[in-house]
């Protein structure tokens, strides 16, 4: 990246947790999935904070956190979200996130993406500012995974909902990490794993909110290892193509953050692939968070930061996936740690969970 792009702040806003093993329990999630997911409590939020204002509350804080560096200014706001956010149709979240920020200048604009919108978020906003439109950008996602719209301990293989909101500000005048290398793939041919044989609807409110039954039609089509292979292929691209930019082998990462899926997906889908064991990774932590919808690689980012894990020099690699099948990986280097309170850990854990 021949202008500089830093990452000058990031935070989260991640509600209390409710217990797997209560869900178990009761009903909500089988015996089978806590084994194998190894999440321990998903953060649920309650009351009446609409899922926009959790994304408010999370960049209000990145924006704190960066006000040394960028004082007041942001040229570019971009929301990335999973799931519902508030409105079916005819408005966008973005817009009302800049209002409530006051951010007076900005453009502001949302991008899909499922679980890869977060860091899908954050290349097309480094592309802004590496082209000179822009000199800060704000990244925002927001994901509150409500029933009966969806069952977030059963809704999805291999997955499991947690609710959270965060927040990362990119910047060219400098911050704790310089992004070296950002770069996204798709591959296409996966798209039927999302959609399923189920035909296209004809207008909101119709939408299926089961994300099992389109994989199960699809992986009874074409067969399990043929996804995998896919994927699989998909991801080394990608990460050969970053570490080619940056002249790093993986060996030279002191972190390596992913989304936070259930344990047994990600040893087949990342840990397997890349050849890298769980301790470099964020995944213990993962079994508090379960998966934060579009925001699960930023909330890492802050979680590394606010809790010291990181020392000037440190290179991390951040490897995102979603629907589509889409991938997005970054490769940073940290220049500073910086000194923040640590929040993403101030979310009440359930009784039966050790911190």
């Amino acid at each position: 990246m021949n202008t500089p792009v830093y990452i000058t702040s990031a935070a989260a806003w991640i509600p209390p947790a409710e217990s797997a093993k209560e869900a178990v329990a009761d009903g909500r999630y089988t015996a089978e999935d806590f084994t194998v997911n190894n999440i321990l409590c998903l953060p649920v939020a309650t009351g009446e904070t609409p899922v926009p204002d959790m994304a408010v509350i999370a960049g209000r804080r990145a924006l704190e956190r960066a006000a040394a560096t960028t004082g007041d200014r942001v040229d570019l706001l971009v929301h990335a979200s999973l799931y519902h956010q508030g409105r079916d149709w005819g408005w966008t979240s973005a817009p009302y996130i800049q209002r409530e920020l006051g951010l007076h200048g900005a453009f502001s604009v949302n991008v899909e993406g499922l679980s890869n919108g977060g860091m899908a978020a954050i290349d097309l906003a480094a592309a802004q500012l590496q082209a000179g439109r822009a000199t800060t950008a704000l990244i925002t996602t927001a994901d509150r995974f409500c029933a009966p719209g969806v069952n977030r301990w059963r809704g999805a293989y291999g997955i499991v909902g947690g609710d959270g909101a965060t927040a990362m500000v990119l910047s060219t005048t400098g911050g704790f990490a310089r992004i070296h290398a950002v770069q996204s793939l798709t591959d296409a041919s996966l798209e039927p794993l999302w959609r399923g044989a189920h035909p296209f609807t004809t207008f909101y409110g119709e939408a299926l909110n089961d994300l099992r039954t389109p994989k199960k039609s699809y992986l009874e089509e074409v067969g399990k290892e043929s996804v995998l292979q896919r994927c699989e292929e998909a991801l080394l691209t990608l990460v050969r193509s970053v570490l080619d930019t940056t002249g790093h082998k993986l060996d030279d990462f002191a972190r390596i953050l992913m989304p936070n899926m259930g344990h047994g997906l990600m040893q087949v889908q990342f840990l397997q692939p890349l050849g890298i064991t769980p301790e470099r990774s964020l995944m213990d932590w993962g079994r508090h968070t379960g998966h934060l919808g579009a925001g699960d690689l930023i909330a890492g980012t802050a979680r590394l930061a606010e809790t010291r894990q990181l020392h000037q020099g440190d290179h991390v690699l951040l490897v995102s996936a979603g629907g589509g099948y889409s991938l997005t990986v970054a490769a940073i280097e940290i220049e500073s740690v910086p000194n923040w309170t640590d929040t993403t850990t101030d979310f009440a854990l359930p009784a039966d969970v050790t911190p």
